[in-house]
């Protein structure tokens, strides 16, 4: 699916021009023919060859989608919907039309650490209360549970979305729900999916060894990737292009952030360094743990 591609006609939403395309989606600006709001609209793509969702997986699907849509966090995305037309899934969220941070890196260069370690600062208060905040669930008869926390497991600078007109802009967490989504559907074969899940640049050992039973530690893990991106320009590793990138994930230890940087602040570099140990575990194994040794810097 391309730029190009024709979204589904929705009945709700008058869906307009698109903002920009992921691994996971096609993201377009739209409106509710209602009540006139501005929004964004998430075609999410599958594989080609993916099996077709039964009525029973597709029920899964929406299921994982809502349960994520109950997060409530200044620096969480809200979900305002989300459902199943023509053939694909989507979601209807908030609009964050200034970009992400990914891209924000590319227009501007790495961000000097007085930018970048408020917004991480930031995107661990949202990852601590989505680890942690009590949310509705649905088990497999359609009876609403509740389960503590949610997983994220493909945190990465595109899924870091900024809003805001101000010089430094507010950062938001994107796509809860989506790669446990994607398991579900049986899409594989695929950076997000299947037994490995997660984008190879931004994914710990521990995700790679056991992606169904992630624990929160692999998004702290993930944000700490994504804050040293943010300062470098650079994924932790080094990924050649002639290798299978998990190999890499398994078999090579991270360039310590001093190597990609000339003048960062030492005391910075041997944070975010801690933060990116994952062998034989993940340093700090909580959002709110990294949090507290960025604010000590």
């Amino acid at each position: 699916m391309d730029l190009t591609h024709q979204p589904p006609v929705l009945d709700r939403w008058a869906v307009g021009e698109p903002l920009g395309r992921g691994g996971m989606g096609t993201v377009y600006l739209a409106t509710d023919r209602a009540s006139g709001e501005r929004c964004a609209v998430k075609f999410i793509h599958f594989l080609d060859d993916a099996p077709s969702a039964s009525p029973g997986e597709e029920t899964h699907v929406l299921r994982e989608l809502r349960t994520a849509a109950v997060l409530e966090h200044e620096h969480v995305v809200r979900t305002l919907a989300s459902g199943y037309a023509d053939g694909q899934y989507f979601l209807v969220m908030e609009p964050c039309e200034a970009g992400n941070l990914h891209q924000l890196v590319e227009r501007q260069g790495p961000l000097a650490p007085e930018v970048a370690v408020p917004l991480f600062l930031d995107v661990l208060d949202g990852l601590h209360y989505a680890h942690t905040a009590p949310l509705g669930a649905w088990d497999d008869q359609g009876r609403q549970i509740q389960v503590n926390g949610v997983v994220h497991r493909d945190i990465k600078p595109r899924n870091l979305l900024l809003t805001g007109e101000n010089a430094v802009p507010q950062v938001k967490i994107a796509d809860f729900g989506l790669a446990k989504s994607y398991e579900l559907a049986g899409a594989s074969g695929v950076t997000h999916t299947g037994a490995t899940g997660g984008t190879p640049t931004f994914t710990p050992r521990q995700q790679v060894a056991n992606f169904k039973y992630a624990r929160p530690d692999v998004d702290v893990w993930a944000a700490a990737a994504s804050l040293y991106f943010a300062l470098s320009g650079h994924a932790p590793r080094d990924f050649a292009p002639d290798r299978d990138p998990w190999l890499t994930v398994w078999n090579t230890a991270p360039v310590p952030l001093a190597e990609r940087v000339r003048g960062i602040p030492p005391r910075l570099a041997r944070v975010v360094d801690n933060a990116l140990v994952d062998d034989p575990r993940i340093h700090f194994p909580t959002a709110a743990a990294f949090k507290t040794a960025l604010e000590a810097v």
